[in-house]
């Protein structure tokens, strides 16, 4: 363990000691980590776009849709493993132990998604011709987005254990190299193929060697090559429930980053969720931005809280310049991607596409825009310790932009993809109102009262 790490100040000169504070900034490598992806998306799609077509490219989506189901069965791979390690690594072998416990856990969740969409390809293919999408059959693309599920959980477990040893560099250069190495591939095996499942299978591929290598890295620390499950029944009931309101978080991803792009896709046709697709990655982009800034406001308002002993004016200015500041970052990100919307999607998708669907780009936009707004308030809210608002906001939301979806394509068309998720990200706004509406209640319970 570096000395840094435990909490002892570096070693060596002025050099050696800023060195060493670069390499566990974790604002830096998590800017890296969180950006990376979307970044990655914005050039990949082009690519892909190009190879497989707009009826192939909505088949990509389909299967990185289908993928998202699995989280009906997420009990959250990297918080928990993050959790367990980060508890353990002062014991002896302690940090191996965790991420062991972390997989046998993760193991149960995957093996029963395994045996759900076995059942149900079965289900698909027993229908015969009757069920496809973009002329192909849901089937073929259902293997692949298994495939991505259970790759992608495996790389999330093992991103967790990292975390949790506080290796954030580590973490940040595999995520990088990992995920453009995986990227590549898609897009090559796309340029060969033509075909949006070849594809999928191919990213499916470098995630799994992505978690590979995640796990070897973590491992060697041990003096072992690979991570085996352990069974600890009290520990991982233990874990199970501290991942309880991670389930409920996962299944508000799996309405927003699943359900939404099958119904998308189901109700406007292919070519529509391929626009919808590339507007969500531009504006992830957005989103991934603020929450990279932000992440810190957790255990900063956790500590401030804690050190405040019931007086909660100094936490107060701090939330609310955070809070300004997050307003001021993602109106100018939005106004910028905005002014630039036409360019961006002319370069993504073609020429054609973006004269035609140039309006509901520009409402994914904001959808983005709108929900990075509340990336400051879900942070303090975690680090006042309401995780509960959080889901139930995010659940909530989740339901809120499905209903809206299913309610206004008929009278908007394929605008209402876009309305759902404004929806969806005006919900979410509810945990400003609950920051400031605490932040109030506890500035007044802390004044000393006036004397008669």
């Amino acid at each position: 363990m570096r000395p840094e790490q435990a909490g002892l100040p570096p070693k060596g000169g002025r050099w050696q000691r800023a060195t060493a504070r670069f390499r566990n900034n974790a604002s830096i490598w998590g800017l890296l980590e969180y950006g990376i992806g979307p970044l990655l998306a914005v050039v990949s799609t082009p690519l892909l776009f190009r190879q497989l077509g707009s009826v192939g490219f909505g088949q990509y989506a389909m299967v990185m849709a289908l993928a998202g189901f699995g989280n009906a069965a997420n009990i959250g791979a990297a918080v928990t493993a993050t959790k367990l390690v980060s508890e353990k690594r002062h014991e002896e072998d302690g940090a191996y132990r965790g991420a062991a416990i972390s997989a046998a856990l993760i193991a149960i969740a995957l093996a029963f998604v395994t045996v759900v969409a076995v059942i149900g390809i079965g289900i698909t293919l027993a229908m015969g011709d009757s069920l496809t999408f973009g002329g192909i059959k849901v089937s073929t693309l259902a293997v692949p987005a298994l495939a991505m599920y259970l790759c992608q959980q495996l790389d999330q477990l093992f991103t967790g254990c990292l975390k949790g040893r506080e290796d954030f560099q580590t973490t940040a250069i595999c995520e990088t190299l990992g995920k453009t190495a995986t990227l590549a591939a898609a897009c090559a095996t796309a340029a060969l193929t033509h075909s949006a499942a070849w594809a999928s299978t191919a990213q499916a591929l470098g995630l799994l060697l992505t978690a590979m290598l995640k796990m070897n890295l973590f491992a060697r620390t041990s003096g072992r090559q690979i991570v085996w499950p352990k069974s600890d029944r009290k520990e991982m009931s233990s874990a199970f429930r501290f991942g309880g309101w991670s389930w409920f978080n996962s299944l508000s991803a799996l309405a927003y980053g699943s359900v939404d792009r099958v119904l998308v896709g189901a109700f406007l046709g292919p070519t529509i969720l391929a626009i919808y697709t590339v507007g969500a990655q531009v504006g992830q982009i957005i989103h991934t931005v603020t929450v990279a800034l932000f992440q810190k406001a957790m255990p900063m308002v956790s500590r401030m809280t804690t050190a405040a002993k019931g007086d909660m004016r100094a936490a107060a200015q701090t939330i609310r310049k955070l809070l300004v500041t997050n307003l001021m970052l993602s109106a100018v990100m939005t106004a910028v991607v905005m002014v630039f919307s036409h360019l961006i999607l002319r370069l993504m998708l073609s020429a054609d596409l973006a004269e035609a669907h140039l309006p509901l780009f520009q409402l994914l936009v904001v959808a983005s825009g709108l929900l990075s707004l509340n990336v400051a308030s879900h942070f303090s809210l975690l680090g006042l310790g309401n995780s509960k608002a959080v889901a139930l906001l995010n659940g909530g939301a989740g339901l809120v932009s499905l209903l809206a979806l299913w309610l206004l394509v008929g009278p908007l068309g394929e605008s209402a993809a876009a309305w759902a998720r404004i929806l969806y990200s005006a919900v979410t706004l509810g945990g400003v109102w609950l920051v400031l509406r605490y932040l109030h209640g506890s500035i007044v319970a802390s004044r000393p009262a006036t004397a008669g």
